[in-house]
């Protein structure tokens, strides 16, 4: 068989990340390759099934990346110092240094976060990539091909006593207590004329006290006691408003059928790989720390639908993902069954990925197909 090579790999661009792989590349099982700087040790290994595959341009399969995971780190506050223009962080201040301005340390001083997604190998141009990269695993394509988009929206309400409430805290803060009162009253009574007569205010006055009790751990709110009164409720103006992103998740299911023990030690490989990198590791990643005092992340992966030596034109990508749950039937035909020396003949494989960060719409421009 032939030996695996990075260079088959194709260098990413800005604008695609794969120009071509070539065919040879996935005439291989299980091998190990050594990047081009072969001092630096560095071994990927490609592990593909089934073993003699077609590779051609009409081909679709699916590809996994596998690489170290990298932490976005955090974008701790820097602080410019008085007479220097400069921009220090925190062990860098001295004990007579003036503080003129707290900036973030992203870019144009924002306090943003990092991406987990935007700092990890799969980003690399492609010579720091190949020293990355510690598998890459190809599998016929999954059933079930899906994608779905989320995001959460939920109701809101804000009734004219909140309103006013508000008015009246936004008065407290800038100091102006002789205009509460105004406030209040205007809150309540612009738009309105049926809070104008005796009755309907006596009524709004109760509903406070009945919000005052129930602030107070009574059973009892402001619209309970007006209904009583007079078999209304206050305006909730209810409306439904965003309120943020989920992370997508995506499920997979392979099924194995190794044709002999040789193609089913390949199937033994794949499985062992993903449980390994999918596991955390008590090594400590820094040399200088001890052993057991931290656990370091599992690996990450770049998961890629492909059409011969390219990205798939059509379906969805995705951003670096983990592998947060696996499991194998090795019974999958519903019975025990194996080749003469114990290799299953039918093995099902189910893996859930999560994405590391939720998408945004800036993330479709640079993304052909349906994008994500």
């Amino acid at each position: 068989m032939a030996e695996v090579n990075l260079d088959a790999i194709s260098e990413y661009t800005d604008s695609s990340r794969f120009d071509s792989i070539d065919a040879n590349t996935f005439a291989s099982t299980d091998k190990e390759t050594s990047s081009n700087n072969k001092a630096d040790g560095h071994k990927t290994k490609l592990f593909t099934y089934p073993v003699a595959r077609k590779n051609d341009s009409e081909t679709d399969y699916f590809m996994m990346e596998i690489a170290e995971y990298q932490a976005p780190g955090l974008n701790l506050p820097a602080f410019e110092v008085e007479g220097s223009g400069a921009v220090l962080k925190g062990e860098e201040l001295k004990k007579d240094s003036v503080i003129t301005n707290v900036v973030g340390q992203g870019k144009d001083g924002s306090f943003a976060l990092k991406r987990g997604a935007n700092n990890q190998a799969f980003t690399d141009p492609m010579e720091e990539k190949k020293k990355k990269i510690k598998a890459i695993i190809c599998l016929p394509m999954p059933r079930n091909i899906t994608d779905s988009q989320g995001v959460q929206y939920g109701e809101s309400s804000l009734n004219p006593i909140e309103a006013a409430g508000l008015a009246a805290g936004s008065e407290l803060l800038q100091g102006n207590i002789n205009s509460l009162k105004n406030a209040f009253s205007a809150s309540l009574s612009a738009g309105n004329q049926a809070i104008q007569d005796e009755s309907t205010q006596k009524t709004i006055a109760a509903a406070l006290s009945g919000t005052a009790i129930g602030a107070l751990g009574g059973n009892v709110n402001a619209n309970q006691l007006i209904s009583r009164a007079s078999g209304q409720i206050l305006n909730p103006n209810l409306e439904l408003l965003f309120q943020g992103v989920g992370i997508r998740n995506f499920p997979f299911q392979f099924q194995f059928f190794p044709r002999n023990p040789h193609e089913g030690k390949t199937v033994m490989n794949i499985i062992r790989k993903l449980k390994t990198e999918m596991a955390p590791r008590r090594t400590a990643k820094d040399s200088n720390s001890s052993n057991g005092v931290f656990i370091r992340t599992p690996s990450v992966f770049q998961l890629t639908y492909m059409k011969g030596s390219s990205k798939h034109p059509f379906l969805n990508s995705f951003l670096p993902a983990v592998l947060s749950d696996m499991k194998v039937n090795y019974s999958a035909s519903g019975a025990h069954s194996t080749f003469y020396d114990g290799t299953p003949t039918h093995i099902r494989m189910d893996l859930q990925f999560k994405e590391l960060n939720p998408i945004y719409a800036e993330d479709y421009d640079n993304v052909g197909g349906v994008g994500y």
